[in-house]
């Protein structure tokens, strides 16, 4: 009778130890969870933080001024020169080229002032009129196109910012024009392709607007821009060039 009392005793004990082991592990269960979910968003929070005091990347230019703003004389101008250089040095016209070289300087001078919020780009139209200014110094026919072009094409970066009757793209396209000459005359057949390929780029996002306009005009420059893509000597390239810079005029018209 004892020995009974005694077994069920003990296996009383033994069922009250199981059951508070149990509820200690269903404890620690939950208060690890509690834990581990503070700890994680601890983490989130922190991730959150350093999200929000990250670097916003820059915007782009069309955000920082309204479109309804037309281009700046200036900024205008220093395009304008900065092709009337490039002509004048492709032609070896020196005298001419000096002249329009100090126009440029002084409307390079204005834009500084006339275009804000887009430091990065002033930055870079000046050391490229500072480039030209050494290279023209010097009569470095080749350098001086090259460095005149780029002017071309800071400009035409800067203006996206405005209200533009011409799209960039159109501005663009007559930039790789004048990028095929210089390349061509250097025989440097890496650069010509890697024009190549920007000019169907530029084309690309064109094109449907020039349909719009004619459909006659954006197949005969989507014919110029295979024929661009197909070119394999400079001499190719050289003669596609010409054609391309008088076709970009007809593109220029069909927005005025």
């Amino acid at each position: 009778m004892n020995t009974k009392v005694g077994k069920r005793r003990s296996r009383y004990w033994l069922n009250s130890v199981a059951v508070c082991l149990v509820a200690l592990i269903a404890f620690l269960i939950i208060w690890s969870d509690g834990c581990s979910s503070g700890s994680q968003n601890a983490v989130n929070s922190d991730e959150a933080a350093t999200m929000s005091n990250s670097p916003v990347p820059p915007a782009s230019a069309n955000a920082v001024n309204t479109a309804a703003e037309s281009v700046p004389t200036s900024l205008a101008g220093a395009g304008e020169y900065g092709e009337n250089v490039y002509d004048y040095t492709k032609a070896n016209d020196w005298n001419a080229t000096s002249l329009k070289l100090e126009a440029l300087r002084e409307s390079a001078k204005d834009v500084r002032t006339d275009v804000k919020n887009q430091s990065d780009a002033t930055d870079s139209l000046d050391e490229h009129v500072a480039a030209l200014g050494l290279a023209l110094a010097v009569k470095d026919r080749q350098t001086a196109m090259r460095e005149a072009n780029r002017v071309t094409l800071d400009v035409a970066n800067m203006t996206t910012a405005y209200k533009l009757s011409v799209p960039v793209e159109v501005i663009r396209l007559d930039y790789y024009g004048r990028e095929l000459e210089i390349w061509a005359e250097a025989k440097d057949a890496i650069r010509l392709q890697a024009t190549a390929h920007e000019m169907r780029r530029e084309w690309d996002a064109l094109r449907s607007s020039v349909a719009a306009h004619s459909a006659a005009e954006a197949k005969k420059f989507e014919a110029l821009v295979a024929r661009v893509e197909s070119a394999r000597t400079p001499s190719d390239y050289a003669s596609v060039a010409t054609l391309v810079l008088n076709e970009v005029d007809n593109l220029e018209k069909l927005f005025h």
